[in-house]
Parts: C-alpha cells; structure tokens; sequence
C-alpha cells in the first residue's frame, strides 16, 4: 500500500473550491462563540446554582453532581431506597448527602397547597425544588 506524500496534503480536509477566486480558501474559520462544553454535567452545575446558600456552603459542586443523578434515579424508579415517610402520593427519603435533609419525591407534579406525610422524623417546608422535574424537591429537617 502506498501512502501519499505529507507534502501533497496542505491542509488536512478537503478544500472548498468555489467560482469566485476572491474569496479565502482557506476553510477553518473561527469559533462563533467562546466557550464550549462535551459535559453532560452542565445542566447539573445549573441546578446547583439554585440551590439556597445554606446548602451550598456544605456541599460542593462535584458532590451536588452525584446527588442530582441519585435524586433522578430514585425518582425514575432505577434505584431502591427504603422510604422513611410516605403519603398519599408521596415519599419521603433520607439524603445521602446532606445530613439534615431530605428527598421528597411527588408521583404527581400537581401543584398542590398541602401534603401530608407520615414519618417518625421531624419534616419542614420544602426549601428547594428541581425546575426540570417539579416532583424532586429538598425537605430541611426541623429542629
């Protein structure tokens, strides 16, 4: 097999050839804009840019990345996790993450005013929820 000469091959790619010679024919062109990502985990930094300062200050954005996929799975169904209250259309885990807080999971996204739930721990407002999945939310253990 041979191989052609590296000098034969100006540029790598093919060339664009086109009617008007007045125009470059060079074809890289610069990047329209500056900043680019091949991360999945962008949309992840997103949600952790909107959680309050008070978790923030304990979690770190690496370990909020871990909790945000966990929160996703529990909620699709892929992991199973013993619940620690549940309600009508509700339950209610323990966050691996973060020590006084807790997953809320809605198996409807129905905004609704009140929820009853039943657990032995003592559960507070909902402090944060996911704007992707209205039924993730974060419960802050009340003291």
């Amino acid at each position: 097999m041979k191989i052609p000469p590296i000098g034969g091959l100006s540029t790598f790619g093919v060339a664009r050839h086109s009617k008007n010679k007045k125009e470059d024919t060079n074809f890289i062109k610069p990047l329209k804009n500056d900043t680019i990502s091949f991360s999945s985990n962008v949309r992840y930094i997103k949600k952790y840019v909107t959680l309050p300062d008070e978790i923030k200050k304990i979690l770190s954005p690496e370990d909020a990345i871990d909790m945000f996929k966990d929160m996703e799975w529990v909620a699709g169904g892929v992991i199973k996790r013993g619940e620690i209250g549940k309600g009508e259309h509700s339950k209610v885990y323990k966050n691996p993450w973060l020590e006084d807080y807790y997953l809320l999971i809605l198996e409807n996204d129905e905004d609704c005013d009140t929820i009853t739930i039943y657990s032995g721990e003592n559960l507070g407002d909902s402090i944060w929820r996911d704007e992707d999945n209205k039924s993730i939310q974060i419960l802050k253990q009340t003291p």
